[in-house]
């Protein structure tokens, strides 16, 4: 049996929904990061937080994906 660490899981979200997602997790790593150890009785979960770092390159990287680039004779292209 797989651990579920080891799952990967496959669903659609609109690039919105992606740009948004992404956002929130952004601001929830600088809270984890920077304001949370700060609080008494703060304890840290390492693995959480990299976990989270990791999703969120993914996440912006799906959204420069997505977006349409120029070209040298600038022609606007979608990448696959």
């Amino acid at each position: 049996m797989p651990n579920q660490t080891d799952t990967k899981i496959r669903f659609q979200l609109s690039s919105e929904q992606v740009k948004a997602v992404a956002a929130m997790v952004e601001d929830q790593l600088f809270r984890v990061k920077f304001i949370d150890p700060k609080l008494p009785g703060h304890k840290s979960n390492l693995e959480q937080l990299h976990a989270a770092e990791s999703a969120l390159v993914i996440l912006k990287e799906s959204l420069q994906a997505g977006r349409p680039q120029t070209t040298n004779s600038s022609r606007i292209v979608r990448q696959s």
